[in-house]
């Protein structure tokens, strides 16, 4: 084991061959990697504050009306501060490592089982500070409110086993079989410019849950077919059946897994600020895919948050629908500068929601509980086919 000089990272790997007659490989790795790109996502959130430039947060009230034209009313309740960052951040960095072994089942055949995973170390978390629960009174009035506060304290980790089976182009077709199972979990997820708030700023340990890109279960299949290739194949066919069967390359793609977490969402600005999206529901108890009349999701597993208390409901604890895809195309080159193409997208016309929604509102009608909470959103695009005729001259 050896470090590697030319990488810019910290890292070490090896592998090992045994020596008599055996086609296994051993082969792993560790490396450290730091993000220092959290300082692009800072820089831009600092510059939409003063000084460098006009901006404020307030809670629209009847005594603060905010309209388009007064846009920047000042008030007791209003932040000229929208965002903060604690004095000690520190750049994450995550630690990566991984073991497999790869063993040839026949001349054509490579199977590869593989182990993996990673550990961040001072992710970013995001909180509002001095913000309290709906019903309940401020314990500091005079305390800055309506501005978010960036720490790095969060950690990460994942660890996931994949299994590949690859057979090489053999017969005119090649092929790839990956299987991965996979958990992810973290207490702060940065997502672009903007930030996972945390319901609770005295309680950050209560935002630990499933990452969102957690895909416990994933299956990819990769396939490729050259006609004409082979004995079997038609390679020895002349004639018209010949120039029509041979020289076409066939691929596809189809990935099929679980689906990925989200949170349940209290549509309600937390207490003293304008921000949405933070408060999640009460959960009841009940079983949350036990859903009728339609939807995905059961609203009655949730209800309003007791007076004064935050939501129970768990960050990404509903699993989302499962995910399918299959894209093909086939094409063929009838000389240098000739080529016909077909590609189809959704294969199967199959359709693929990519979230439910996850928006609860309660209302005392029970027909109506829950708004649209637990309907699936928009679905994929349906089947699509492209044929292409290119002619290079």
């Amino acid at each position: 084991i050896k470090p590697d000089k030319h990488a810019v990272q910290p890292r070490l790997s090896f592998a090992w061959r045994p020596i008599f007659g055996s086609s296994m490989v051993v082969r792993g790795g560790y490396g450290v990697y730091y993000n220092t790109a959290a300082y692009m996502n800072l820089a831009s959130q600092m510059i939409q504050q003063a000084p460098l430039s006009k901006s404020l947060s307030v809670q629209n009230s009847p005594g603060t009306p905010l309209t388009l034209a007064n846009g920047f009313i000042s008030s007791s309740t209003t932040s000229n501060t929208l965002y903060g960052i604690d004095p000690n951040y520190r750049v994450g960095y995550s630690q990566n490592w991984y073991v497999s072994v790869a063993q040839n089942v026949t001349a054509s055949m490579l199977l590869t089982v593989q182990y993996s995973g990673i550990k961040g170390t001072r992710q970013p978390q995001a909180f509002l500070p001095n913000t309290y629960p709906q019903g309940e009174t401020s314990p500091c009035p005079s305390c800055p409110t309506g501005f978010e506060y960036i720490t790095s304290n969060g950690n990460s980790t994942k660890q996931a086993g994949q299994l590949t089976l690859r057979r090489r182009f053999h017969g005119g077709l090649s092929t790839i079989f990956n299987y991965t199972y996979s958990k992810a979990i973290d207490d702060a997820v940065p997502g672009g410019q903007t930030w996972t708030v945390a319901q609770n700023w005295l309680d950050l340990s209560g935002e630990r849950g499933l990452s969102s890109f957690d895909q416990r279960h994933l299956f990819t299949v990769a396939l490729q077919y050259s006609s004409g290739v082979g004995v079997h194949g038609g390679a020895l066919l002349s004639g018209w059946r010949g120039l029509i069967i041979k020289g076409w390359t066939l691929q596809s793609n189809i990935n099929a897994g679980s689906g990925l977490p989200f949170s349940p969402v209290y549509p309600l600005p937390t207490q003293g600020t304008g921000v949405q999206g933070t408060l999640r529901p009460e959960y009841t108890g009940g079983d949350i895919y036990a859903a009728s009349g339609g939807r995905f999701l059961n609203p009655l597993a949730y209800s309003a948050p007791p007076p004064g208390q935050w939501g129970n409901a768990g960050r990404d604890s509903i699993t989302g629908p499962n995910q399918f895809t299959m894209n093909g195309s086939m094409q063929r080159s009838f000389s240098d500068n000739i080529t016909v193409q077909f590609a189809a997208t959704n294969v199967l016309n199959h359709p693929n929601y990519s979230n439910w929604n996850n928006v609860f509102i309660p209302n005392a009608n029970p027909l109506l509980n829950g708004g649209q909470f637990g309907f699936a959103t928009q679905p994929s695009g349906m089947r699509s086919l492209v044929a292409t005729l290119r002619w290079r001259f």
